[in-house]
């Protein structure tokens, strides 16, 4: 991985995390992102498993009885 690649995703990472970036650094992640599709691809994956890990905090887990009912559904479609 290129070196500029490697600075532009550690700071992406951080803006995802919800770091405070300056409007210079943004626009620079974002400029670099345009250009360089590995680094988009990349961030766009890190940004939809951040949204679903931050969207399953706190919810209760799935239950031991429904866990085996779906199980055994999967099951009997195999």
């Amino acid at each position: 991985m290129k070196e500029r690649c490697r600075e532009t995703l550690e700071r992406a990472y951080l803006f995802l995390d919800g770091e405070l970036l300056s409007v210079s650094e943004r626009h620079e992640i974002k400029r670099h992102l345009e250009d360089c599709a590995p680094c988009y691809e990349r961030v766009g994956l890190e940004g939809e498993v951040s949204t679903l890990v931050a969207r399953l905090k706190g919810c209760q887990p799935c239950p031991e009885s429904l866990r085996l009912k779906i199980s055994s559904l999967l099951d009997e479609t195999r």
